[in-house]
């Protein structure tokens, strides 16, 4: 389910059903049957969001492949242009950074996939 949101607009009761909206989405009486919605839908956002980032890391793969072969490509010749070591230097430091974002992005794509898990249980137990 989406989080919580902190003010009451019309976008956020769309996304954050109360149980009344859940027995009605799930078209049942019984609070199983919502509470299986429920976490099937956070489910689904869950396995969204995992795919999102995925596609984000491959991105940022790239990204930083590439970056690597600008600093090994510049660091043969920037040297001897007047702002080549400024700019070589600015190379790495993007890199660096680059690769620190990556770091991050991984760990919150292990936590995704810790949660996708904790899931998994929610919805064996109302099925």
């Amino acid at each position: 389910m989406a989080t919580q949101p902190t003010t009451s607009s019309s976008y956020a009761l769309a996304h954050t059903p109360t149980f009344q909206q859940l027995k009605a989405a799930a078209d049942s009486n019984e609070v199983d049957d919502s509470l299986h919605l429920a976490f099937s839908q956070d489910y689904t956002e869950n396995d969204g969001l995992l795919m999102v980032l995925g596609e984000k890391r491959d991105a940022l793969l790239g990204k930083i492949q590439w970056l690597e072969h600008l600093v090994e490509e510049g660091e043969r010749f920037l040297p001897f242009h007047e702002t080549g070591d400024i700019g070589l230097a600015r190379l790495k430091v993007t890199l660096k950074r680059e690769r620190k974002v990556l770091d991050g992005l991984i760990k919150v794509m292990d936590l995704a996939r810790k949660g996708r898990e904790e899931k998994k249980v929610n919805l064996f137990w109302f099925e």
